[in-house]
């Protein structure tokens, strides 16, 4: 009985862990694209979810992974609060 709830326990982390690597793979990712933005040339828009995918998608060269546009709704969302 305790074996099942441990490997239950187990299984439960080792998934959250899992999530959480994409998640971090993601920010990684996106920082590496944002990286190559000039800043002082070119305007981000950090306040529109479309435009900002579609200038990653750009940099990246092919579709954002669910994970990345889970992350630019953040970015998007985060942003439209502070201002």
């Amino acid at each position: 009985m305790i074996t099942q709830v441990l490997s239950d326990i187990e299984l439960d982390v080792k998934f959250k862990i899992y999530k959480e690597q994409k998640r971090l793979i993601a920010v990684k990712t996106v920082k590496e694209l944002l990286d190559q933005v000039d800043f002082s040339v070119e305007v981000v828009p950090l306040e529109d979810i479309e435009n900002l995918s579609r200038l990653l998608v750009s940099l990246k060269g092919k579709e954002l992974n669910e994970e990345e546009k889970r992350l630019i709704e953040k970015i998007v969302k985060s942003q439209v609060l502070r201002n």
